[in-house]
């Protein structure tokens, strides 16, 4: 038993070693993609985004507008444009992201007492610039109005004290919890990376056991494991494991270590979570091709599921706003449940105990494969591939 264990295995390493594709997909590209994100939101936010502005008002007024927008954070103005059409060409080639827009007869309607229109004009293609630049942009319309009217109460003969009070009635103070340096990072990066590893582990299971079927080595492969589909399948899975646990916890290291990102348990338990995550996703894809046994069915599935994990288990769509019916089609995928470890473990620091089904779920996806091996072994006795 030994011998053939011995052997399984030395075969699993040697379809891993013939392949180079095998270890650039299994190692380059998640470790590559996660200092990628990483590295892009280092910062927390996207800052300096690259605008321009049309001013045709010319005024003391205007140019104290500008240089207020341009010490916001958010964005950078790097183009000063004469007119709306050239600040429209400047968007369409790429020069900017968006255009903030003050009219000729700004300053005279300011000072009169009258409605002055800001106008702003921003690239929703590209959503996280966009983002910030709405934000920069509804910042200061909202502080050019209430400096104007501090202007105008002032020289009514307002006390500053009633002034401050007429402009903010209520002062508000924001504690965000968990994240209060408002990182996108934290939960951008830390749900993306962990999910593009889950969908790179279902793809490589998938073909690692479709290319058997594909070169007519599937009986040779039952063979080395003395006609066991279970040794021939851990065997098989072992080699890929050990590499994609590794991956995952050097992932892990960058995040935590590297980046800084938040740890508010024991290391243990999300490095636990990370290899849990990686045999449920062996285990969940395992069972796709043996419950359809043909390459390209059960790699269409998995690929389709684990892109929509992006969106349905991870942080960039809240369940609140999904359809009732596509709620449930995010609990279906491994990933959801490492989420929820994430947000319980490393950002919450909760205790163990409230996590512990999340864990539970894990392992019953690794064994989950165990009820359908039956008919992935048929198979691989009478393989046919279908291309």
């Amino acid at each position: 038993m030994l011998r053939i264990l011995v052997n399984s295995i030395t075969r699993g390493w040697k379809q891993l070693a013939r392949r180079p594709l095998y270890l650039c997909m299994m190692v380059l590209v998640p470790l590559l993609s996660a200092w990628f994100f990483f590295d892009l939101m280092k910062d927390g936010v996207v800052q300096r985004t690259p605008v321009g502005i049309v001013d045709l008002d010319k005024s003391d007024l205007s140019r104290k507008l500008t240089r207020n927008l341009n010490a916001f954070q958010q964005v950078s103005i790097v183009k000063s444009y004469d007119n709306y059409r050239e600040a429209i060409d400047g968007v369409q080639r790429g020069e900017v992201f968006g255009f903030f827009f003050i009219p000729s007869d700004f300053s005279t309607k300011a000072l009169s007492n009258k409605k002055p229109t800001l106008s702003y004009y921003i690239n929703y293609s590209y959503f996280a610039p966009a983002s910030m630049q709405y934000k920069g942009f509804k910042t200061l319309t909202v502080l050019a109005n209430g400096g104007i009217v501090q202007n105008v109460l002032t020289t009514l003969g307002l006390p500053s004290e009633m002034v401050s009070a007429t402009l903010q009635p209520i002062v508000t103070h924001v504690h965000p919890l968990k994240n209060p340096w408002l990182s996108y990072n934290y939960y951008l990066s830390g749900s993306f990376v962990p999910c593009l590893l889950a969908l790179i582990v279902m793809l490589i299971t998938v073909f690692s056991i479709g290319m058997e079927w594909h070169a007519g080595t599937s009986r040779n492969w039952l063979r080395t494991a003395d006609n066991s589909i279970v040794l021939a399948t851990f065997t098989k899975l072992f080699p890929q494991s050990f590499i994609f646990i590794n991956v995952g916890l050097w992932i892990q290291y960058m995040m935590y270590v590297n980046y800084g990102f938040p740890l508010n348990c024991n290391p243990w338990n999300m490095i636990a979570a990370m290899a849990l995550l990686v045999l449920a996703s062996q285990g969940f894809a395992l069972f796709v091709i043996s419950l359809v046994p043909n390459f390209r069915y059960a790699s269409t599935i998995c690929t389709l599921l684990g892109m929509l994990s992006f969106s349905f288990c991870g942080f960039s769509l809240p369940e609140e706003a999904m359809y009732s019916w596509v709620v449930p089609i995010g609990y279906l995928m491994p990933i959801k449940y490492y989420f929820l470890i994430y947000v319980d473990q490393a950002l919450n620091g909760i205790d163990l105990f409230y996590s512990r089904y999340y864990y539970v779920i894990l392992i019953v996806y690794s064994l989950l494969p165990a009820t359908m091996l039956w008919k992935l072994r048929k198979h691989c006795l009478d393989p046919f591939y279908i291309p």
